[in-house]
């Protein structure tokens, strides 16, 4: 595993740093790991534990984790207007390598017209296009199958396909060609529309996080010390400089200097330090009697995810991963994966997916739909004890925007969280495009006879205003909000193009907090990438 072996150390005033990295999660441990590969002494603060728990290593895992809550923040959003005034869960996760330690491990990365869009926002200031991140992506990827423009094959990251495709997504891949979309075994590549084959972060029944690739190699470097259970309460400032950090560990006030601090604790907290600190709008910390250092209007702003609506099929047979979960078969499934690395334990579950554009299946996709062979209902929680498939369907370049704010002045306290899911009616016209056309999918020959009648929506739930019923009961979170901090060329911007915090000095963001819109698909792998694109204009910049 990754754990490491060194003792943790103890921090104190006296010790300075060259950075401090605030959140080992997908961005921060790269960051960190990538700075001291460079020469520098680095802290990097973690508010989590360790990963050594073997459920995130195996493949299957985490969804025995995102169901326990150890490594998560157990947030939850406002009452949602659109979604008849209900809460939903909004987790974090927490705990060395974040979210790429929890979650489903799906490798996407995007569209260009995604990172064009970040190009545009910072316009002549910087370098942010898909030619520019283009080189990040396969600098840290090393694809088990492809080596070529878009693909590395010498990076930390192991991707990889699935090991097999098991009969019902088998299936449901010709149902979508039956549907009239294409084929397409890399949607990573030179076009992301079409039906294929997953792509994940794992290899040889291990999931690669970026703590398993980026710090469990340095775990012996004297450079890098490690605080788990360290979280970060605010900045220390010295006039409009940035010098460090408070933080608690394990009830212990800690206080630890640097040349440079960089935030990496995600959409969700890394807002929450920067109001903390004094960094923010400007009346609501007066209103919270907290000392503005700098008046930042938009930080906390600009929130956005990908909601998730699902269509959910009972299956004539028992295919897909039926009960493989449960009882004496999930206690061999994991014997059988301790000894042999083999068998369900091995891989996702999440073996197939589909980017299509509803309206017109020859443009440019705008829906995601991942085909998990499970029952996973409208939450997509505990499987139902029935053999079937849930097709979760995400609108992938929503309009709707919401907010993260602060509770109040306690820093262990959760932040506000308003992402204001499907605000705008396009997003909600779309979903409900896309899920017509799952529809149309799912009565194609090649499921025709496998499925039985569809039981979420049903088949009675036909007419648009039932549709949209059903998108306000069945809609939850995709797990991937972004876009808190946002990067610009303009001065409402919390970030420049450098990810330097406006208005104050040795100060960096990096995260997906940064992103100014939100990716085509799961934000692991684009995090990822604007994490190895900071190291360089960090280290170009001279820290």
């Amino acid at each position: 595993m990754s754990d490491f072996d060194k003792p943790e150390a103890t921090t104190t005033a006296a010790v300075t740093y060259d950075f401090i990295v605030a959140g080992a999660g997908s961005a921060g441990a790269l960051v960190a790991a990538e700075l001291v590969k460079g020469g520098a002494k680095v802290l990097l603060l973690e508010a989590g534990g360790r990963d050594s728990s073997l459920l995130i290593h195996m493949p299957a895992g985490f969804q025995k984790l995102l169901a326990a809550g150890r490594f998560l923040y157990p947030y939850e959003t406002t009452p949602q207007t659109q979604l008849d005034g209900r809460s939903r869960p909004m987790i974090a996760a927490k705990g060395l390598g974040g979210g790429s330690s929890l979650n489903a491990m799906c490798w996407v990365v995007g569209q260009p017209r995604d990172y064009n869009g970040w190009q545009a926002a910072v316009g002549d200031t910087g370098h942010w296009s898909h030619e520019d991140l283009l080189p990040h992506f396969r600098k840290i990827e090393a694809h088990t199958l492809l080596d070529n423009e878009y693909h590395g094959a010498r990076g930390p990251i192991r991707v990889s396909y699935p090991p097999k495709i098991n009969p019902l997504n088998a299936a449901t891949v010709r149902a979508f060609q039956e549907a009239g979309l294409p084929f397409n075994a890399d949607y990573n590549g030179a076009d992301q529309r079409g039906v294929g084959p997953v792509q994940s972060n794992f290899y040889d029944a291990r999931r690669y996080s970026s703590a398993y690739a980026y710090l469990r190699p340095l775990a012996r470097n004297r450079n890098l010390v490690v605080e788990t259970h360290a979280t970060v309460h605010k900045l220390i400032f010295d006039g409009d400089r940035v010098t460090g950090v408070e933080y608690s560990r394990k009830g212990q006030a800690r206080r630890a200097h640097a040349g440079e601090v960089i935030l990496s604790a995600g959409a969700l907290n890394s807002p929450r330090v920067l109001m903390l600190s004094g960094i923010g709008p400007e009346d609501e910390l007066k209103n919270l009697g907290i000392p503005l250092k700098v008046s930042s209007p938009e930080v906390g702003a600009n929130l956005q995810d990908h909601a998730q609506v699902p269509v959910m099929v009972e299956a004539r047979e028992k295919w897909g991963y039926y009960r493989d979960a449960v009882g004496y078969r999930m206690l061999l499934n994991g014997m059988r994966y301790l000894a042999f690395r083999d068998g369900p334990a091995s891989g996702s579950g999440i073996e197939t997916n589909s980017y299509f554009n509803p309206d017109d299946l020859s443009a440019a996709p705008t829906i995601q739909s991942f085909h998990n062979p499970a029952l996973l209902g409208a939450s997509l929680g505990k499987a139902l004890p029935k053999p079937g498939i849930t097709f979760v369907n995400v609108v992938m370049q929503p309009r709707s925007r919401g907010y993260v704010k602060l509770r109040d002045t306690d820093p262990t306290s959760a932040p506000l969280i308003n992402p204001n899911w499907f605000s705008d009616p396009e997003d909600v016209r779309k979903i409900v495009s896309g899920l017509r056309y799952i529809r149309e999918v799912i009565a194609q020959p090649a499921l025709r006879d496998v499925l039985y009648p569809e039981m979420q929506p049903g088949l009675d739930v036909r007419e648009e205003g039932q549709l949209k019923a059903y998108v306000k009961s069945a809609a939850s979170t995709m797990w991937h909000p972004v876009g808190t901090c946002r990067m610009g060329e303009d001065e409402r911007a919390v970030v420049d193009a450098s990810l330097r915090v406006r208005g104050v000095r040795n100060l960096r963001v990096v995260d997906a907090s940064i992103m100014p819109n939100i990716t085509s698909g799961n934000t692991n792998a684009p995090t990822m990438a604007l994490a190895s694109k900071a190291v360089d204009l960090i280290q170009s910049q001279g820290g």
